[in-house]
């Protein structure tokens, strides 16, 4: 991308949000309304200031101070650019550790030059915590070249920074406890004495004792382990980000409304267990999200619990819907969906799990009640069209087609393997059809992936059981 249209697509793409209608939405917890250029000018000018309060203000220092920073925050913002993954909120946290990582390290150099208390590893793990590991590697090579250059370009700097935030990334694989977080500054602890044993051995720190080194080893990881147990809550509150130690929080049934769910409307409790087993298995093999699939699986349908007995895996009996005109019943199952964002905003749930409440039916039709009604006389298809939004990412696509699959194949009499292939196929294939997975990053290797591990898993789950002969 060459600079002039990297800078035009800046401003094109500032207006295009200046010009959308404002949304009923605070300032940190949905979509950051400032362009990225902006919120990397900012870190450009701290860094800035920052290498000329060390290398000193003169001339040639301030060209290099000006080269340095520009170059570093092109580079930062382009890649956060093509990686379209990250979300505003999340690039808003980003600018937000870089801030603190410039303003903390400047702090520290200013108290003791010699000493380098990193702050790397605690924003390393921000990052891998509440955006992706991608950006925290990133973050890490990012950061490490700006500590070496606020301490005066010492390459033992940057080696011990890149260090400890690889032992940021390296251990735990997935943090799901609060008590991972020490796990992870065990992590962090471990690579940073790697490396000042390595620096020592070559003999780059010569003139620094060695206890001196462990003791500002052991500050690190102690302080990033404190950091990021006392502020992700707070960045998960203000920016509206879900970390896993979140989600799995969210998938205790023991939650108020996970309970009102399996007391009220236990068929679809029972549905939506299955609809999370399919979605959590076929994200894990397409390299998806697992445990979000699993857990906004788990509160897709709770806007059924207003009107359960209307639902088919709710009915023991009678069957309401007879008595009713197919438009009536079309509007009570396109109410779920509305019904369930209430409950969410009511109960507190985050966004991440809204978007499997609004997205799961995407815009299709309620086939049934639409052929019903169109027997007797032509019809509005809208009238029986869910509101969408479409699916925007993997995962609520994937808990579309589950929830579509996991209730066509309860439906078989005499499931075998290929039936339920086939049914599978048919279900997932018509959703690409009608372009209801359009706006969401997944290609056909995925759904072919997909395709495979839906079969595999319903057919575990239908799986023949022996008749054991009466006991006498």
């Amino acid at each position: 991308m060459s600079l002039k249209r990297y800078v035009s697509s800046l401003f094109r793409k500032w207006a295009q949000e200046l010009e959308k209608p404002p949304k009923k939405e605070s300032f940190l917890n949905k979509k950051i309304p400032l362009p990225k250029w902006a919120l990397t000018g900012v870190v450009f000018l701290c860094l800035v200031v920052a290498i000329l309060m060390e290398v000193g203000i003169s001339k040639k220092h301030f060209l290099f101070a000006f080269l340095f920073s520009g170059i570093w925050s092109f580079y930062t913002t382009l890649y956060f650019e093509i990686d379209t993954e990250i979300r505003e909120s999340q690039f808003f946290l980003i600018v937000l550790m870089f801030i603190f990582f410039i303003l903390g390290t400047q702090f520290i150099i200013s108290k003791n030059p010699t000493m380098f208390l990193l702050i790397t590893p605690a924003v390393v793990s921000i990052v891998k915590f509440l955006v992706t590991k991608r950006a925290a590697l990133f973050t890490t090579i990012a950061t490490s070249l700006i500590a070496s250059v606020l301490y005066q370009m010492d390459f033992s700097v940057f080696f011990i920074s890149f260090a400890s935030g690889i032992g940021a990334l390296a251990f735990p694989h997935k943090v799901i406890k609060r008590s991972d977080i020490f796990l992870n500054g065990i992590s962090i602890f471990v690579f940073m004495l790697v490396g000042v044993l390595c620096l020592h051995l070559f003999g780059v720190r010569q003139n620094v004792f060695f206890i001196i080194d462990i003791q500002n080893t052991i500050f690190t990881s102690l302080g990033a382990a404190i950091f990021v147990m006392a502020f992700l809550p707070v960045f998960e509150g203000l920016l509206g980000l879900t970390s896993d130690i979140r989600l799995v929080e969210l998938g205790d049934f023991n939650r108020p409304l996970l309970k009102r769910l399996m007391e009220e409307a236990p068929g679809t409790y029972h549905h939506s267990l299955m609809v999370a087993t399919l979605s959590e298995a076929a994200a894990t093999a397409i390299g998806a999200n697992g445990l979000l699939a699993r857990v906004g699986a788990y509160y897709h349908d709770i806007g059924k619990i207003k009107k359960p007995q209307y639902f088919v895996e709710n009915q023991t009996s009678e069957n309401r819907h007879e008595k009713l005109k197919p438009e009536m019943s079309a509007l009570i199952i396109l109410s779920h969906v509305k019904e369930g964002i209430l409950l969410a905003n009511q109960y507190g749930l985050d966004e991440c799990i809204k978007d499997f409440i609004s997205q799961h039916h995407g815009t299709s039709v309620i086939q049934y009640f639409y052929k019903k009604a169109s027997n007797s006389s032509p019809q509005d298809e809208s009238t029986y069209r869910y509101p969408g939004p479409l699916p925007q990412t993997k995962e609520t696509a994937i808990v579309m087609l589950a929830d579509s699959v996991e209730a066509a194949t309860r439906a078989l009499d005499e499931p075998d393997y290929e039936r339920i292939r086939e049914v599978v196929n048919k279900i997932i294939n018509n959703y690409f059809v009608t372009g209801q997975l359009n706006e969401c990053p997944i290609t056909l290797k995925n759904l072919q992936k997909i395709s495979e591990v839906f079969t595999k898993t319903i057919m575990s789950i239908h799986h023949t059981r022996i008749e054991y002969p009466d006991s006498k």
